[in-house]
């Protein structure tokens, strides 16, 4: 078991987070907007969507490939359809921006689509669509990102892992599927590199698309991400590349890069906000999904299963759980966080005392 340090409040990890994102150069609205995405994932147990990044982050500003000063812009629009500039700036602010303009547009038409063209690394696509959810919309956001896995018998990278996310409104949490098009993520296997952890075999292949349990294989190598569903998950990324980068005119498969590549990373994001009010009754689709959900939740237990989880449910019982008691996180990624700290001349925050915790706990009942 990986060893955790002491719980740092959500709320001071935010304003650490935005602290060292405003001494970089961010207006402080635009931090806010990416510590809130950020957060999102950590909050769920999601850490390597989270403040793991912020180091990487910094370094591109640092190295004048990410503008932390970009405001995401419309370049066109026709009716409920943008397109959006995100100026190679923060991936998420581009895409909370096109997720926004999604909803407005959505209000009227029905649907809202926006696709984002020159933006960044945008973390966890889940957060977008769970903002749709959110605001009683159903959402969809879906990215582009470096190649990482190889079309179906091949053995060269050509196509990421690009993921896709949904969100529909449910009474006790949004329910939200967040996959990306790979077997595991690759910031996993990172993380299994650094710890100098094998890797299961169905995670990747070596640079001879053989299967392979070493991490460095796969990422420093010239290996492969193994595709989830193989020839079903290569489809579906390609599909995602159509739809974003294709579609929006930005760059797509080869000519997106990676957060440790000296270039601009160069992503493509597409949002979708869909208006249920638009397609039925409120009341009676939130009575439907009520309903699946218990039917769903109500199947018989497989040997060994404790309960059947809708999907985003495990994450919305973490986010409660750290709300209230916050987050510990595994002791390497914090540690990763202690130069940056230094650095940037912001403290990181204290550990949450343990009587303090378990008063907030308390409270949060």
């Amino acid at each position: 078991m990986l060893e955790r340090v002491s719980p740092r409040s959500v709320h001071a990890m935010t304003e650490f987070t935005v602290a060292v994102l405003t001494r970089a150069g961010m207006p402080e609205d635009t931090a806010r907007t990416v510590a809130r995405h950020m957060m999102w994932a950590d909050r769920r147990g999601t850490e390597t969507h989270g403040l793991v990044r912020l180091p990487a982050y910094v370094e591109r500003i640092r190295r004048d490939t990410l503008d932390p000063r970009a405001r995401p812009r419309v370049a066109s629009r026709r009716g409920a359809a943008l397109v959006i500039d995100g100026g190679n700036g923060f991936g998420h602010a581009a895409a909370d921006f096109a997720m926004a303009s999604a909803l407005d547009a959505g209000k009227e038409a029905g649907v809202g689509t926006a696709v984002v063209r020159h933006s960044g690394h945008f973390g966890a696509a889940g957060s977008y669509a769970a903002m749709a959810a959110r605001s009683g919309a159903i959402g969809i956001a879906m990215t582009n990102a470096a190649p990482l896995m190889a079309p179906t018998g091949g053995r060269e990278r050509r196509v990421g892992n690009n993921p896709v996310a949904i969100a529909v409104p449910f009474g006790e949490f949004p329910i939200v599927l967040d996959i990306a098009m790979s077997a595991v993520a690759a910031w996993s296997i990172k993380l299994a590199a650094d710890r100098g952890q094998a890797i299961p075999e169905q995670w990747g292949f070596d640079a001879d698309g053989l299967p392979t349990s070493d991490p460095a294989d796969v990422l420093f190598n010239g290996g492969l991400l193994r595709p989830v569903g193989d020839h079903k998950g290569y489809g579906l990324a390609l599909m995602v590349d159509l739809l974003t980068g294709v579609l929006g005119g930005g760059a797509p498969g080869a000519e997106v890069k990676r957060l440790d590549q000296n270039a601009p990373v160069d992503a493509s994001h597409t949002c979708i906000a869909l208006d249920i009010g638009a397609f039925s009754d409120r009341v009676g689709f939130d009575a439907r999904v009520e309903a699946l959900a218990a039917s769903v939740r109500d199947t018989p237990l497989a040997s060994g299963a404790e309960r059947i989880l809708l999907p985003g449910e495990r994450e919305a019982e973490t986010a409660r759980e750290r709300d209230e008691r916050g987050i510990a996180y595994p002791a390497d990624i914090f540690a990763a966080l202690e130069p940056l700290a230094e650095a940037s001349g912001v403290p990181l925050p204290p550990p949450l005392e343990p009587a303090a915790a378990a008063r907030k706990a308390g409270a949060g009942r």
